[in-house]
């Protein structure tokens, strides 16, 4: 890992403005700031951090308090030995996160289709949050991303199992001319893969194509491609 310059954001609060200093360590919570003591937050080098911390230094001054951004360089020695990493390890979070989302899919047969939807939703909105303050991922998040993978597959298997679906396999390359002066059928109320397919037939293949939306899938002619 290369070395990591932080900035230091050291703040003091006057004690009877509560309300300043809830928003203050409301917006340092949610940027991912670590905490060294109270008053005394880091975060790793960047523009965003800067303008956060200088935003903050501003409330804080107009609040009556004072606040100081120090720029701290490494100089020597691994970056993957650097104590402040500590302070951003978010392990546990992802761990916590896996959890719930095998809980989710593990409880796919029981939950009605609205309800595993919208959990699997506001997941992977936690998942978004998440990632956004781990400045540093590692091996935990891969395994966060696979498991809202594996969750979203067992749901559409069991809610749209009519729905494409990944698999493994071989592509068989097709002459064009075979497939022209033919009529392709698909259900009706298409989600945008059968959208772009239907594109993608009348732009590549067969500008002429007869395109037909069925209500059932058993309503497909025999000489239509399906």
């Amino acid at each position: 890992m290369t070395r990591i310059n932080w900035l230091l954001f050291v703040a003091n609060l006057p004690g009877r403005n509560q309300t300043l200093r809830m928003r203050v360590w409301r917006s340092l919570k949610a940027s991912g700031a670590g905490a060294l003591r109270d008053g005394v937050y880091v975060l790793p080098s960047s523009s965003t951090a800067r303008t956060l911390f200088e935003r903050q230094s501003e409330d804080i001054r107009a609040g009556g308090g004072t606040a100081y951004l120090l720029e701290l360089k490494q100089r020597s020695g691994r970056a993957d030995g650097d104590p402040l990493l500590t302070l951003f390890d978010r392990t546990a979070d992802y761990q916590a996160s896996v959890a719930a989302v095998q809980a989710l899919h593990r409880g796919l047969p029981k939950i009605k289709e609205s309800e595993a939807r919208r959990r699997l939703a506001a997941l992977r909105r936690d998942t978004t949050s998440l990632a956004a303050i781990d400045f540093f991922p590692g091996e935990a998040r891969t395994q966060l991303e696979h498991a809202l993978t594996d969750a979203e597959t067992a749901l559409n298997a069991r809610f749209s199992p009519a729905e494409p679906h990944f698999a493994n396999g071989t592509i068989v390359p097709r002459d064009r001319a075979a497939y022209r002066g033919r009529t392709w059928a698909t259900r009706e109320r298409p989600w945008i893969d059968r959208v772009c397919s239907a594109w993608f037939i009348r732009r590549f293949i067969d500008p002429k194509a007869k395109i037909l939306w069925l209500k059932r899938p058993k309503d497909c002619p025999k000489r239509a491609l399906g």
